[in-house]
């Protein structure tokens, strides 16, 4: 790819990530047992989900949506991602990170994944974002 079309791309995922952060949630609610699933197939080889499991390639995921972008505990994340990702992880979010990770970041750990498959999404979101700490009381 030319210079000039990576920076053009760069530019408009960067304004794509800048709309669904800053509005109303777009990803629909999703089958989790799919969602994870997908999470196996896609996902496990480079991320771990379960509370307290160790960092692989990629961060544990567990507790993902709500948490600030670059804090998962242990984990060693590249320049280029400590520098840009300044928001908080959502639901949208991460569908738009994991939608295209190479144009929204150039250079994170993560630009070698190709990416989820858009009739997959909803369903590993919903998944992803079903994996935080739930008190006793929320299982009534």
């Amino acid at each position: 790819m030319r210079p000039a079309s990576f920076a053009f791309m760069h530019h408009v995922a960067s304004l794509m990530i800048t709309i669904a952060f800053s509005t109303g949630s777009t990803f629909a609610a999703g089958d989790p047992a799919h969602g994870a699933a997908i999470f196996v197939r896609q996902c496990a080889l480079c991320h771990t989900i379960g509370k307290g499991e160790p960092n692989r390639f990629g961060p544990n995921l567990f507790g993902i949506t709500e948490r600030k972008a670059a804090t998962a505990p242990g984990y060693d994340y590249s320049p280029e991602f400590i520098t840009m990702a300044t928001w908080t992880w959502s639901p949208d979010a991460i569908a738009s990170f994991i939608v295209a990770p190479r144009l929204t970041i150039p250079g994170n750990k993560m630009s070698v994944f190709p990416g989820v498959a858009d009739s997959d999404l909803d369903d590993l979101i919903t998944y992803l974002s079903a994996q935080k700490y739930r008190h006793p009381c929320d299982y009534r």
